[in-house]
């Protein structure tokens, strides 16, 4: 080749990658001017399974995307019990006063707003990457490690394109991006960033591998985002139902379902969840909104297949999806609007409230009160929790509820063995959730208050009289007030 063309050539590709990049990647100060830190003021308790004791002030913090409409991403768990939130970037001292607009639990991410208009002038806001980066690309993730002042950056690479579940919830298996880095606490809620946009929001480590991090993947982030364009955050639909493969022919020849069709047996519907009113155990269903059903459960698209859970995980709350499935041979079709798994729901509500009386506490049985510090939960405990939904023991009541703890007083003593069971009835009628419980308790103060509780064959037999002198010395010893009633 002519060494003049080759110089030319070369001087041409050199200055077409300099342009191409000027176009598509924003300047380093605009990236690093997209990134604040979060200061989350708040209180804490010193024990789920004591929240009586009085509340500890704390300051936790994290990292936070700018977005337009001076608004800012975050995980979930950053600014969780928030009383009062600050924000800063690293180039300025100034903090801005921002407020929780949406939050989602079961996705692990927070919308925050801030009023202040100077607070657009010192940031910027990135565009986010369509599609999913390369398995072994570069990212820089951005971010305040143990919430320092000064803005970090930490080199990773992209592993894996994943379903896996949210710490924060304990519950959700949702896409995730494993990705190899250094990640420090502070750096929740910081964007990972490739080619000048976002690829996902870092929100926990590995437990089981060193230098494993994952972020909280684009399309999760976008469902988020759209579900609060209507003023308020609804959440993730769920299918409400488990199922097995449609795979055994002899199967299909008992529930009456020609051998030739594909599709997946229905084995549990949950109650109050997107197909519990046209639905039955044994059901076979083919096809959803026109797309067939294979017999491992997968949606077969135009161009790929996608599996049912994540597909309809994928639409938002409310959405209008139509069903068809067999039943004793027939065929049938049904329109649904997509719902939450209400009976999961349980399990997200952090409540501490508890009751008071006796020298006993009683308290709903709750994800909070499992992940409080005390090693000591009783095993028939945790089982009755794990099962609530899986067992169907929804179908007594509403909500457990435990005797959380026993003060130290001679006429409680005796009952050290009932800690951590559940109410079983009082009186001789199953309260549905605390507030029952707790009328319960009321309509029968002058008389007699029975306790039975699951797993023990003797009750808890309380006089008005007892009751009275130990709410008494309880709140002259431990300073714990009991509930008037």
């Amino acid at each position: 080749m002519n060494k003049f063309i080759f110089i030319f050539l070369t001087l041409f590709l050199w200055s077409e990658t300099i342009l191409s990049q000027t176009e598509t990647e924003p300047a380093v100060d605009s990236i690093f001017r997209s990134v604040v830190l979060i200061r989350n003021e708040g209180f804490n308790t010193e024990n789920k399974t004591q929240p009586w004791m009085k509340k500890n002030l704390y300051t936790g913090f994290g990292s936070g995307l700018v977005l337009p409409n001076q608004t800012i991403l975050t995980n979930a768990h950053v600014v969780r019990d928030a009383k009062r939130i600050l924000v800063k970037s690293s180039f300025t001292k100034k903090e801005y006063l921002a407020d929780v607009k949406f939050i989602g639990y079961d996705c692990d991410l927070a919308l925050l707003q801030v009023n202040d208009p100077d607070f657009s002038e010192q940031t910027t806001s990135l565009t986010f990457f369509e599609g999913i980066p390369n398995l072994g690309s570069d990212v820089l993730l951005l971010g305040f490690p143990n919430g320092n002042d000064s803005l970090s950056v930490e080199k990773g690479s992209v592993l894996r394109f994943e379903k896996n579940r949210y710490t924060y919830s304990g519950l959700d298996y949702r896409n995730v991006l494993k990705i190899s880095a250094n990640i420090q606490p502070g750096n929740s809620g910081g964007p990972a960033v490739q080619n000048g946009k976002v690829v996902g929001l870092v929100f926990q480590i590995s437990t089981l591998e060193q230098g494993i991090a994952y972020l909280i993947s684009n399309d999760i982030i976008r469902h988020f985002l759209e579900d609060t364009n209507d003023g308020k955050y609804d959440g993730f639909p769920n299918i409400g139902f488990t199922f097995q493969n449609g795979n055994p022919k002899s199967l299909k020849q008992a529930m009456k379902v020609p051998t030739t069709e594909t599709g997946i047996f229905v084995n549990r519907i949950y109650p109050s969840s997107t197909f519990s009113k046209v639905l039955k155990e044994k059901d076979f269903v083919t096809a959803i909104d026109g797309n067939p059903i294979s017999n491992d459960g997968e949606l077969t698209l135009s161009n790929k297949k996608e599996f049912i859970i994540d597909w309809i995980e994928d639409k938002q709350l409310n959405s209008k999806v139509t069903i068809s499935f067999y039943r004793a041979g027939k065929q049938n079709q049904a329109e649904v609007n997509l719902q939450k798994n209400y009976a999961l729901e349980l399990y997200r509500d952090g409540t501490d409230d508890y009751f008071l009386q006796a020298g006993f506490v009683f308290q709903p049985i709750t994800r909070s009160f499992f992940h409080s510090e005390d090693g000591d939960l009783d095993s028939s405990l945790q089982y009755h929790y794990s099962y609530f939904i899986q067992d169907l023991l929804y179908r007594y009541t509403t909500r457990d509820i435990v005797l959380s703890y026993n003060f130290n007083d001679p006429e409680t003593s005796k009952y050290k063995k009932y800690k951590y069971k559940v109410v079983e009835s009082i009186n001789g009628r199953v309260p549905k959730d605390l507030n029952e419980f707790k009328a319960l308790w009321k309509e029968n103060k002058r008389g007699m208050i029975v306790l039975k509780f699951r797993g023990m064959d003797l009750p808890i037999v309380l006089r008005p009289e007892s009751i009275y002198q130990m709410n008494q010395r309880v709140k002259k010893r431990y300073g714990a007030n009991y509930e008037e009633l």
